[in-house]
């Protein structure tokens, strides 16, 4: 029987912030709250997942390398007992707006790719899902994804879900094309060599391309909840995929307690 692996990747900082700037980070202040955020939903989602079969890989900036909350980070990742991989090479995809971060991709995905492969042991397939540092997945998230069979250029993603404010609301929401935890399926040899998974992915550079770019299955309803804390760069309260507020404390501890 064929294995199949899960990888998290979230892009942590490196990712381009509001305002564009070439550094891919807002503030040491902005990092502090963000682990936080991360520690506290994020981290809590993971840790709540029924099928345990996958790694985190975390991507940072080399900047942060000796920053002491990064040293708050990788404490709180060993204290949950999962499976982690943290990389200082930036992010690891194509980006659609810092253009700058592409033109040295390949080079960094081969820095960073050796020592993923030896987590992802005698696997066949990785599922590698993106996951921002700042958003949670179902607690059956991971089964589910494990769940799918393998195709080539198979590819899963998600459009209604539910977003919580840290000041306590909750409402559902809706993205009519692809929310950003999408997931691509990965044949292992194209996956861990750099030229090919970029071949493999064709410029793909944002989550709503791939229900088109790929043969994608769309995920059951309620799999993701996204934070909005403040420092979002567009998911907001007031933004148009947000549904039906819910408004009675039962109901709103019903659907996170699902998540964090």
């Amino acid at each position: 029987m064929k294995k199949v692996k899960l990888v998290f990747n979230i892009p942590f900082t490196g990712k381009t912030p509001k305002g564009i700037n070439k550094d891919g980070f807002t503030s040491q202040e902005w990092y502090e709250k963000r682990a936080d955020i991360f520690i506290n939903y994020t981290l809590k989602s993971l840790k709540q997942q029924t099928n345990k079969n996958f790694i985190l890989w975390i991507t940072f900036r080399p900047q942060e390398i000796f920053n002491g909350t990064t040293k708050i980070i990788a404490q709180a990742l060993t204290k949950s007992g999962i499976q982690n991989i943290m990389s200082f090479n930036g992010t690891m995809f194509t980006e659609d707006k810092a253009i700058w971060h592409n033109t040295d991709l390949k080079e960094r995905l081969e820095k960073c790719l050796h020592t993923l492969k030896e987590f992802v042991g005698d696997a066949d397939y990785v599922y590698e899902t993106n996951l921002d540092s700042d958003d949670t997945v179902h607690k059956k998230f991971s089964e589910i994804v494990l769940n799918y069979r393998y195709k080539k250029r198979g590819a899963l993603y998600c459009q209604k879900g539910f977003v919580y404010r840290t000041t306590g609301q909750v409402a559902e929401w809706f993205n009519p094309i692809s929310q950003q935890n999408y997931t691509i399926m990965f044949p292992v040899k194209t996956y861990f060599d750099a030229e090919k998974r970029l071949k493999y992915l064709d410029g793909l550079k944002t989550h709503e391309e791939v229900p088109t770019k790929f043969e994608a299955n769309k995920m059951p309803d309620g799999m993701y909840c996204s934070i909005i804390h403040g420092d979002n760069i567009t998911t907001e309260w007031t933004h148009p995929f947000r549904g039906a507020e819910k408004y009675y404390e039962d109901e709103k501890r019903e659907i996170t307690k699902d998540f964090f």
